[in-house]
């Protein structure tokens, strides 16, 4: 049996029915000659093994999370969000199909049948209350079955939290300075905002924002997120904290607390 590439021979010898090699990666084929002659026989069987690498990327984010606006990142995913993950295939043979490509989905082994099909290349889900990280399995398809890609992610849950900043009349919400545990106030009001970072807020009627001042409950502000500090007098300090959470969904709560001295 005699195994040829372009490069010549790569192995023969009796019973070399197999041959190990790496790959050049994708959109880089190999063409393999096999020659196999019977013992005793003269005649010889040849066979042509072309070899095509595919690669496929997963790019996941949470589809239902709120990021304030001008946010680098992308939004994590928490207990019981909406997952989005999306696949981008690096190969040209399969870039080249797209529209005649078959994607099959699994999450934690099972076929999502439902978000499989032709040109499917993105799949949401709600993910598990209970669970720590996600696994989601593509596989790409030509559809004439030469091309396949298949790539599977582990998609881990973060928690949520609230950073809060200042926001300034004339310049608005200051992003590029979060405000961490304790600042000064020097002007006569100060308005802080609080960002619920990764919590599916937006038209959500299903949280509750609860402000506290000095350990006090006071009414919820207009702007839910959004409180106005005007001190009676200079002195002293004032322990503002909020707490945002989702009456329908375990575990959708964040809370943070800020001390201004006065």
């Amino acid at each position: 049996m005699v195994w040829k590439t372009g490069e010549g021979t790569v192995l023969s010898g009796i019973g070399k029915t197999r041959y190990s090699f790496t790959t050049a990666g994708p959109n880089t084929s190999t063409t393999f000659n096999i020659e196999i002659t019977a013992a005793g026989s003269t005649n010889t069987i040849t066979k042509r093994l072309i070899i095509a690498p595919s690669e496929i990327e997963l790019m996941w984010e949470s589809a239902d999370g709120y990021t304030p606006p001008f946010y680098r990142g992308k939004s994590l995913p928490i207990s019981g969000s909406n997952i989005r993950v999306v696949a981008i295939p690096n190969t040209n043979t399969i870039k080249s199909g797209i529209g005649n490509i078959s994607y099959t989905w699994k999450k934690s082994d099972d076929t999502q049948l439902d978000a499989s099909g032709y040109n499917k290349n993105s799949y949401v889900f709600k993910n598990s209350k209970f669970d720590q990280t996600n696994k989601v399995t593509v596989t790409a398809s030509s559809v004439d079955g030469n091309y396949n890609a298949e790539n599977t992610i582990d998609i881990p849950l973060s928690k949520p939290k609230i950073i809060f900043y200042k926001k300034s009349p004339t310049d608005g919400v200051l992003y590029g300075n979060a405000l961490n545990i304790e600042t000064t106030m020097s002007e006569d009001e100060m308005t802080i905002i609080s960002e619920p970072y990764y919590l599916p807020i937006e038209d959500n009627s299903d949280f509750t924002y609860r402000w506290k001042i000095n350990g006090e409950s006071i009414n919820t502000p207009s702007k839910k997120t959004e409180l106005t500090i005007r001190p009676n007098s200079r002195g002293g300090y004032a322990n503002v904290s909020i707490t945002i959470e989702n009456i329908r969904e375990l575990f959708q709560k964040a809370s943070n607390q800020l001390k201004i001295n006065l």
